[in-house]
């Protein structure tokens, strides 16, 4: 896409409290008119009951829809 603009947009993020980011992520998840399924919210947490931080960080930051005028290329989400 030679014509195109492209940017990244990073971000660090410390997480200090998973419970909270996963009560958020689960409302997030199950909101009126989320494109998440409840298959995809169960993916929140991992096959042993964790809590998956990355699952919860990309149902918050990664959008439904990505934003009027753009296509989101790639996205990543890894520990530090």
């Amino acid at each position: 896409m030679p014509d195109t603009n492209c940017f990244r947009v990073s971000l660090d993020i410390r997480v200090l409290d998973q419970n909270a980011l996963y009560a958020s992520a689960l409302r997030h998840a199950n909101a009126p008119g989320s494109l998440m399924s409840a298959v995809g919210a169960l993916s929140l947490l991992n096959d042993d009951g964790s809590i998956d931080v990355r699952a919860c960080l990309a149902t918050l930051l990664d959008p439904d829809a990505p934003p009027a005028g753009t296509d989101i290329l790639t996205g990543t989400i890894e520990r530090l």
